[in-house]
């Protein structure tokens, strides 16, 4: 049983377009499902007027509005879109009730992989507007829900924000960046 990936992603001070963009990427040509919590999933283009409106309501327009957790799976533990959905949508949980978000499956193959979701968490809570930071205390309960969920060793990957030069200065071989993120594995945790 291989690696799952939780890689989290934040883009500070992003914008309408960026917002716009990253739902659309959600649902792209490679998506295989779609879900969303707190804003039109059928309608890439309203999910985020909702998310900037609630944002701008609250006056957290201009803040890092979006928060991404990419998770991959391993073909054994994910071979078809519903189960990485499912999965990613238990691990998203504890965000459900306070933050909007929308899920995109897609199904790109890879050496490990055949499926990937991109859930995009609004950061601003809908009902006070107070901000979501992606922080170990978001973070590390994630990634272990994953490791819990499917049972394996996960990877919690979070990118920084510096800019890198090229994409291929900065790779393995498997494409994840060495030298510009923090790493750190999760492992199911056993019943007593």
């Amino acid at each position: 049983m291989g690696i799952q990936i939780v890689k989290v992603i934040t883009h500070p001070g992003a914008g309408e377009e960026y917002i716009r963009n990253a739902i659309h990427y959600a649902a792209n040509e490679d998506s295989v499902a779609f879900k969303g919590y707190g804003v039109a999933e059928r309608d890439p283009d309203t999910a985020a007027m909702q998310i900037c409106k609630t944002a701008k309501y609250f006056r957290n327009e201009g803040k890092n509005q979006l928060v991404q957790y990419m998770i991959s799976f391993t073909r054994d533990v994910a071979p078809n879109a519903e189960t990485a959905m499912n999965i990613t949508d238990q691990a998203m949980e504890p965000l459900k009730g306070e933050h909007m978000m929308f899920i995109g499956g897609h199904r790109k193959q890879t050496k490990q992989s055949d499926y990937h979701t991109h859930t995009f968490a609004v950061t601003t809570n809908y009902e006070t507007g107070k901000m979501l930071h992606a922080t170990n205390a978001i973070n590390y309960p994630i990634a272990q829900r994953v490791a819990d969920i499917t049972g394996s060793k996960t990877e919690l990957i979070i990118e920084r924000k510096k800019q890198l030069e090229t994409e291929s200065d900065h790779q393995n071989t498997d494409g994840i960046e060495n030298n510009n993120c923090f790493r750190k594995l999760f492992y199911p945790k056993r019943n007593s």
